[in-house]
C-alpha cells in the first residue's frame, strides 16, 4: 500500500509539572505550519525581500499551531484555551517549560518520520505516546 502524503490527525499528551499537562498534534499540515511562520513575518520590504521577523511571536506561533488542549486554568478553575493570547500570559518558567516540552515533541517526531523512510522502524508506529518533561534530562519517554 503506498503512502499517504496527507497529515492523518493524531495528538500526544505530554506531561508537564505539578500534574499538567499538554495535548499536542504529531505533525503540522503545510497550512498549519506556515500559518504559523506568517505570525512570525513582520514587516516585508516589497522590492528587497528584506524581512523583519515579529520578535515577539517567534517561538509562541510554533507552539500555538501544536497545541490542542492543556490542563491549565485560570484562578477561578475555569479552562483557558491554548492559544497565542493565553501563551504569552504565562509566567516565563512556565513558558520555558512548554517551549522545552513542545520543542522535544517535535525533534522526536521528526526522528521517527525520518527512521519511518530510511526503513529502520520495525512494528507499527504509536499515534499515542505519552512523555513526562523532567527538570534535568529533559524529556523522558514513558
Amino acid at each position: 500500500m503506498p503512502r499517504t502524503r496527507f497529515v492523518i490527525p493524531s495528538v500526544t499528551t505530554l506531561t508537564l509539572s505539578d500534574g499538567d499537562w499538554i495535548q499536542v498534534k504529531n505533525q503540522l499540515t503545510v497550512g498549519e505550519e506556515r500559518a504559523a511562520f506568517q505570525q512570525i513575518i513582520g514587516e516585508i520590504n516589497q522590492q528587497t525581500g528584506w524581512r523583519k521577523p515579529n520578535i515577539a511571536l517567534q517561538g509562541i506561533a510554533e507552539i500555538a499551531a501544536y497545541l490542542v488542549a492543556w490542563s491549565f486554568r485560570d484562578p477561578e478553575g475555569n479552562p483557558i484555551p491554548p492559544d497565542v493570547a493565553t501563551i504569552q500570559l504565562l509566567d516565563v518558567d512556565s513558558y520555558r517549560e512548554l517551549e522545552a516540552a513542545v520543542e522535544g515533541h517535535i525533534r522526536k517526531m521528526e526522528a521517527e518520520r525520518a527512521a519511518a523512510k530510511n526503513g529502520s522502524t520495525t512494528g507499527s508506529e504509536s499515534t499515542r505516546t505519552s512523555i513526562s518533561v523532567a527538570p534535568v534530562d529533559g524529556l523522558t519517554t514513558i
